[in-house]
C-alpha cells in the first residue's frame, strides 16, 4: 500500500493510488477514466458542472451513471459499513490512510504489493486491459470453478467469452492468494486432434516433453493428464471449441470421451471451455447431473457500455442510452457502429439516430451468413422470418402462443408442439432469439435482437424470399 509522505497528509495522487490498488484487489480494474476524473474533481471540491467543463462526458452522465456505482463501489470493496458519498469521499478516504498509516507503524513494516510475483500463464491469452465491465460475471466463475470440474461459456460472437475468459485469468496470476498452482491457456481453433491435445497439456503441466511412446494408446495418455490434473491444481481454458464441430466423426468421438473423462474422473482441476452454444456431449452429460455448468455471457451492463461508447471517443449524450439497447450492449458491435458513427456522423449518436437505420458489422454478418446457411433447419428458418416480420410498434416481440397458433400459415401445413419448442430451444442456445416472461400473465415472448432483425431484412445470401415475407409481415402484424 501508500507509505506516508512526509507532511503527513494524504495527496491526490496517494488518494488515486488507493482506489486503485483496492479495486485492482476486488474487482480486477482500476478507475476508468470518467471515475478518475471524478474523484480529481470531488477532491478538490468541485460541483459537477465544473468536473464535466473541459471533458467529454456530460453532468449527466457523471452525477447520474459514474458516481452513484463508484461510491457503492468503494463502499462494497471496503466493506466497513461507511457510506460513500461526493461530499464524504475524500474524508472517506483520509480514514483509510491514517487507518493503514498506523498499521504499518506499528508493524514497522510497509507492505509492498508490486513484490508479489504473478502465477506465470502458459499460453497467450488476448490482451484484456480495455475490457470493461463483467464484475458479476467473473465473480460468478470464480465461485463456480470450486464446484464443478468443466465450465463452459456460452453467447453469440463478439460478445466477449474469450475476454471474460482471459481475464479470469490475469486476475488469479495476481492474486495474492491463487486458487491454482498452474494456468494454462490453450486456443483450439485450429481444431487438434485428441492426441496433439493431449499431449501439449501433460508437456506444459509436467513442464518437459513427454516420455510416453509415440505409440501409447490415446487412453493411456489420457489416464497420464489426468494423474497430471491430480498431482498439480490445474486451470485450464480451451477457447473457441466450436472448432471441433469441423472434424471428422471419429475425432467426434474420441473428444467426446475425453470431455467425458475429464468431468466423470477423480482430479483437482478445473477446466473452462468457450464456444458459441453447449455441445450436444456437455448438455447430456449435464442433464445427467455430472460436474459441470455453463454461462451465458450476455451484453455489458449500461455503465460498462457507457465507459466502452467514451473510451472509442463517443461524445456522451442522450441517445448513447438507446444505442446501448438498440445492440444489447454487445461489444464488438458497439465497437464497430461507434467508429462509423465517429466517422461518418461526427461522433454524435443523437445524429446517427435521426438517419434511422442499424449497423450489421461484416464480422456479425460472416456469423449470420453460416448460420443461416448450414445451421438452421426449415422450421428454424421460418421462426426467424416471422420474428423479423414484427411490426415496428410492437418492437419485435410475438408471444409463444400466438407464434403456436399462426406458424402453420406459414408452412401451409400442421407443425408438432414438440418440433415448434424443439426448434426455439436451438434458436435460443444459438443466440438468435431471446426469451422472456410477462410478470402478471406469465405468458412467454419471443423476440429478436435490431441487429439479427436487420440482418434479415437486407436478405444477405437471400435468406427471404418475396412470398416468405409478405407472409411473416401477415403474420406479426
Amino acid at each position: 500500500m501508500q507509505t506516508v509522505n512526509s507532511s503527513g497528509q494524504l495527496t491526490l495522487e496517494q488518494a488515486l493510488a488507493i482506489i486503485n490498488e483496492l479495486m485492482l484487489a476486488k474487482m480486477g480494474r482500476t478507475l476508468s477514466d470518467p471515475e478518475t476524473t471524478l474523484v480529481e474533481g470531488t477532491w478538490n471540491d468541485d460541483n459537477y458542472n465544473a468536473i464535466a467543463e473541459g471533458t467529454p462526458y456530460t453532468v449527466n452522465y457523471l452525477k447520474g451513471h459514474v458516481a452513484p456505482q463508484l461510491w457503492n463501489i468503494l463502499a462494497a470493496i471496503v466493506g466497513t459499513g461507511k457510506k460513500v458519498t461526493k461530499t464524504n469521499l475524500r474524508s472517506f478516504l483520509e480514514y483509510l490512510y491514517q487507518k493503514e498509516h498506523s498499521t504499518c507503524s506499528d508493524s514497522g513494516i510497509t507492505e509492498d504489493y508490486s513484490a508479489i510475483e504473478p502465477l506465470k500463464i502458459n499460453g497467450e491469452p488476448p490482451d484484456v486491459s480495455t475490457l470493461f465491465g463483467r464484475s458479476q460475471e467473473l465473480a460468478q466463475i470464480k465461485q463456480l470453478i470450486t464446484d464443478y470440474k468443466l465450465l463452459s461459456l456460452i453467447g453469440i460472437a463478439g460478445i466477449g467469452k474469450t475476454a471474460v475468459a482471459a481475464k479470469l485469468l490475469k486476475q488469479i496470476s495476481t492474486s495474492s492468494n491463487p486458487q491454482f498452482e498452474q494456468l494454462i491457456w490453450k486456443s483450439v481453433a485450429h481444431a487438434p486432434t485428441v492426441q496433439e491435445l493431449v499431449t501439449d497439456l501433460i508437456n506444459v503441466i509436467q513442464g518437459t516433453q513427454s516420455s510416453l511412446p509415440l505409440f501409447e494408446s490415446l487412453q493411456a495418455k489420457t489416464t497420464v493428464l489426468l494423474q497430471a490434473l491430480q498431482s498439480r491444481r490445474c486451470l485450464i481454458i480451451l477457447d473457441e471449441i466450436d472448432a471441433f464441430q469441423t472434424i471428422d466423426f471419429q475425432q467426434r468421438l474420441e473428444y467426446r470421451l475425453f470431455f467425458r473423462r475429464l468431468i466423470e474422473e477423480q482430479h483437482q482441476s478445473s477446466f473452462i471451455v468457450t464456444s458459441r452454444t453447449l455441445t450436444g456431449d456437455l448438455k447430456t452429460l449435464l442433464k445427467a447431473k455430472r460436474p459441470l455448468q455453463y454461462i451465458k455471457i450476455k451484453g455489458l451492463d449500461s455503465e460498462s457500455a457507457m465507459q466502452l461508447l467514451v473510451a472509442n471517443g463517443l461524445a456522451v449524450d442522450k441517445k448513447c442510452g438507446k444505442l446501448i439497447e438498440m445492440y444489447y450492449g454487445h461489444p464488438a458491435e458497439l465497437q464497430s457502429v461507434v467508429e462509423r458513427i465517429n466517422h461518418y456522423f461526427g461522433g454524435s449518436a443523437e445524429t446517427f439516430f435521426h438517419n434511422k437505420t442499424t449497423f450489421v458489422s461484416p464480422e456479425m454478418q460472416s456469423v449470420l451468413d453460416e448460420i443461416f446457411t448450414q445451421k438452421l433447419n426449415q422450421t428454424e428458418h421460418n421462426i426467424m422470418l416471422c420474428l423479423a416480420g414484427c411490426t415496428t410498434d410492437n418492437p419485435g416481440l410475438i408471444s409463444f402462443n400466438k407464434l403456436l397458433n399462426n406458424f402453420p400459415l406459414i408452412l401451409n401445413k400442421q407443425i408438432s408442439i414438440s418440433g415448434l419448442i424443439e426448434a426455439l430451444e436451438c434458436l435460443e442456445n444459438l443466440s438468435l432469439i431471446d426469451t422472456f416472461k410477462d410478470s402478471n400473465s406469465k405468458e412467454l415472448y419471443l423476440c429478436l435482437q435490431p441487429v439479427i432483425k436487420k440482418y434479415i431484412f437486407s436478405n444477405f445470401l437471400g435468406v427471404i424470399t418475396t412470398s416468405e415475407a409478405s407472409q411473416t409481415i401477415s403474420l406479426a402484424s
